[in-house]
């Protein structure tokens, strides 16, 4: 993992205290919400024609509701937007058939998209539904309803909910999905940063960490728009500029090192504030990566000391740029370390990791190259892969996705 100071004595009683105190509000939470909704579902009987054969005696049919739908412009290939990835790349593997794509437009009510969802899924014979659990969909993070939704559907549909989370590591975040595994088993989480087995329920398994989705419909659009590019800078960084961030690229260039930061924009973004705002496309992100013969990832979470699989590993490595990233545990679940992928442990190293690679063109190229290949290999199939083994592991029905060796 990353050097983390190691906590002062204080700091772990605090620590301590934090999380019992955490404990307790989240056991009161969940339960007055599971008596909430059970309230709330006092509903007349459903007129609806219920699927209700045995799971898996029916052919998989999985629903995609995305976050930011056909409402928005980001619903396209090329956009990094996850759930239309999710949905591509499934139906490039299983057939159009075979998935579907559910759309709530903002402003439409809970209530309203929550029956319309009940009737969809069981009109179409659904097996599965996949989603983003941390938000309602259509909703930009303003609110989060999946609770009363899943009971509405889980007392009323047989299959399987997976829902999304990419920020497990805040507590109330991962709370609530916490309390979408305790009104059913057939809730199954699917993390793109961290483990998760036994984090809903004790010794339940879950999915995670997996790689984001690419479609090889957007992977195309990737290597139109990266043909003919060369890298002009030693070393990038793209993200937000946190203090601990902008340090170690000081002191990289104080070594005489080419430091690229935010190289997909045209403006100066080195700072926290606005390295944030005004994003490019996606494509130019990924220009940006390609625009360097390496790139630095960092793993630490936003939410504290926690290392995460961060979706930069994956498009860094899908640009030919040689990833180099400061985690131990994350990154070599999918690549190989100093054969796919370069290593740093702290600030201190970085510097003469980098000088190594420069001092070795061959070999920066070969890695970076092997990187490459594994991540082409990993977009079409790690996401869908590890979500049909995780599904065998609980014994779920199969989204129909045949997963070997990648």
């Amino acid at each position: 993992m990353p050097e983390f100071p190691p906590l002062t004595p204080p700091e772990r009683i605090e620590g301590w205290k934090h999380r019992l105190g955490f404990e307790r509000a989240q056991r009161s939470w969940i339960s007055e919400r599971r008596r909430e909704v059970t309230a709330e579902l006092d509903l007349p009987p459903y007129e609806g024609v219920l699927a209700r054969q045995v799971l898996g005696s029916r052919p998989p049919h999985v629903v995609v509701v995305p976050q930011e739908g056909r409402a928005f412009d980001s619903f396209r290939a090329g956009t990094r937007n996850f759930y239309y990835e999710a949905w591509r790349s499934l139906a490039e593997e299983i057939g159009e058939e075979s998935v579907s794509v559910f759309h709530v437009d903002p402003g439409e009510s809970p209530s309203a998209w929550h029956v319309r969802l009940l009737d969809y899924v069981v009109s179409v014979g659904a097996t599965h539904v996949i989603t983003h659990i941390e938000t309602d969909p259509g909703s930009a993070g303003a609110s989060w309803t999946w609770d009363t939704a899943w009971g509405l559907l889980s007392s009323r549909w047989d299959g399987v909910l997976l829902g999304v989370m990419f920020d497990s590591a805040f507590e109330w975040i991962a709370a609530k999905s916490r309390l979408l595994a305790r009104m059913s088993p057939r809730f199954v989480v699917v993390d793109i940063c961290m483990p998760m087995d036994g984090s809903m329920v004790r010794g339940r398994p879950e999915v995670g960490p997996v790689n984001m989705p690419v479609s090889r419909e957007s992977l195309a659009l990737v290597d139109e728009h990266l043909a003919g590019l060369t890298p002009t800078h030693d070393v990038s960084f793209i993200g937000v500029m946190y203090p601990y961030r902008m340090e170690l690229v000081s002191r990289l260039r104080a070594l005489g090192i080419s430091v690229a930061v935010n190289p997909h924009r045209s403006d100066e973004a080195e700072d926290d504030v606005s390295s944030r705002v005004a994003q490019p496309s996606w494509l130019d992100y990924m220009a940006g990566l390609r625009s360097s013969s390496m790139t630095l990832n960092f793993s630490q979470s936003s939410a504290g000391r926690f290392e995460q699989l961060k979706t930069r590993v994956i498009e860094a490595t899908l640009a030919g740029t040689l990833l180099l990233t400061d985690d131990r545990d994350r990154t070599r679940l999918f690549w190989t370390p100093k054969k796919e992928f370069g290593f740093f442990r702290t600030a201190e190293t970085a510097g003469p990791v980098i000088q190594g690679y420069l001092s070795d063109p061959q070999r920066m190229a070969d890695v970076a190259a092997a990187g490459e290949r594994r991540a082409r290999s990993l977009a079409h199939r790690n996401f869908w892969g590890g979500i049909e083994t995780g599904l065998g592991r609980r014994g779920l029905p199969s989204v129909g996705f045949a997963y070997g060796p990648g």
